[in-house]
């Protein structure tokens, strides 16, 4: 497995301990030590997630397993971190549970378009707006879990913020991605 699988796996691994320590640790404190050490182990696991492409891009080792778990890892980190906040006391007002709904929603139709054509052979790649999502989504995950260290208001006004951001780009990104399936299906009776 070369560096930039590792990186991705490890993505995964940081996942599992973040969500363990949000779920577990942070549940039970209002606020400290814990909201810190959840968020820099979500910066660290989003972070990476660039860290990885570009090793993958720059030293020619692009792999099918890097193109598939490497945007997996990413729905993991940002849905995993939705629902936990949308079910912790100090995050639910900013999280609240139709944001998850509508995130979920986008992912499972557009990874459901792209199993489609993919598996009758046609290429679906990512989009620019899916990197949009992604980065908004990201902002909104780490405004979230930064706020309960804090209680700033300002913090609240930017998780707030970012949540009518996330659900903007999230339907927008759904819709262009369905427009452009359907795109390629009009244009090949095949599928």
């Amino acid at each position: 497995m070369n560096l930039p699988n590792r990186i991705t796996t490890a993505r995964l691994g940081l996942a599992v301990v973040l969500f363990v320590v949000l779920d577990s640790v942070c549940r039970s404190h209002e606020s400290g030590f814990w909201w810190y050490a959840a968020f820099v182990l979500y910066l660290v696991t989003v972070l990476t997630d660039g860290l990885d492409g570009y090793l993958a891009r720059s030293r020619g080792q692009v792999t099918a397993f890097g193109r598939i778990v490497d945007p997996l890892a990413d729905k993991i980190v940002i849905c995993g971190v939705l629902v936990l906040a949308c079910t912790l006391p100090q995050t639910e007002k900013l999280v609240p549970p139709w944001i998850v709904l509508v995130v979920l929603g986008r992912e499972f139709l557009v990874s459901g378009l792209r199993g489609f054509l993919e598996g009758r052979g046609t290429g679906f790649p990512a989009r620019w707006e899916g990197k949009a999502k992604l980065m908004i989504q990201a902002w909104y995950c780490g405004s979230a879990i930064f706020y309960p260290g804090h209680h700033w208001d300002w913090c609240e006004l930017v998780a707030r913020f970012f949540l009518w951001a996330t659900l903007l780009i999230t339907v927008w990104s759904a819709v262009a991605y369905v427009r452009s399936a359907a795109k390629l299906i009009g244009s090949n009776a095949d599928l």
